[in-house]
């Protein structure tokens, strides 16, 4: 393992916004429970910059770089849906939408690649879909009903966006 390296991403937490809204999804879904794998709530975040694998002297240059330039405006971010990865059919992962506050995460993440592009850090481009994981699926069979996390209803929260982290991932082996 290269010990010069740490796989890191660029995210919003916001663990301490959403045990409420996490308790009546889970409670839909009191009959799946061996299946799904819930993130734990101070892992819960909404990325916006994967990059995988990059340098540790490179860290510091890029966040001297993000501090430059990303605009400084705070703004709010509203959690109001839920989804699932890739499909209804064949869920892996269930996600929070947003219905506020897209525009201005598509504006961070595009600073934060700017950033990323100047020190020549090679990442993987994905299509940006603004969500927050909240659990993994394991197994396709047995099959998992999520219709009734589709259906479930919870009020909106808006969170206040004012800074981003960096945080580091870790493979972990279950």
């Amino acid at each position: 393992k290269n010990n010069d390296k740490k796989r890191v991403f660029f995210c919003i937490p916001v663990a301490n916004q959403i045990p409420s809204i996490l308790s009546e999804i889970k409670s839909y879904l009191i009959n799946e429970p061996t299946v799904i794998k819930w993130i734990p709530i101070e892992n819960i975040h909404l990325t916006l910059l994967f990059l995988g694998d990059i340098y540790n002297h490179n860290i510091s240059d890029l966040i001297k770089l993000l501090e430059n330039n990303i605009s400084s405006a705070k703004f709010k971010i509203r959690i109001s849906k839920t989804g699932m990865f890739p499909s209804v059919k064949s869920p892996t992962i269930l996600w929070l939408g947003l219905d506020r506050g897209i525009d201005q995460i598509k504006i961070l993440k595009n600073q934060i690649e700017e950033s990323v592009k100047e020190i020549n850090i090679n990442y993987e481009k994905k299509s940006f879909i603004p969500h927050i994981t909240i659990a993994k699926i394991k197994t396709v069979y047995p099959k998992v009903d999520v219709l009734p996390l589709m259906n479930s209803v919870y009020s909106p929260r808006e969170i206040e966006v004012d800074s981003i982290s960096m945080y580091q991932s870790r493979l972990l082996r279950d």
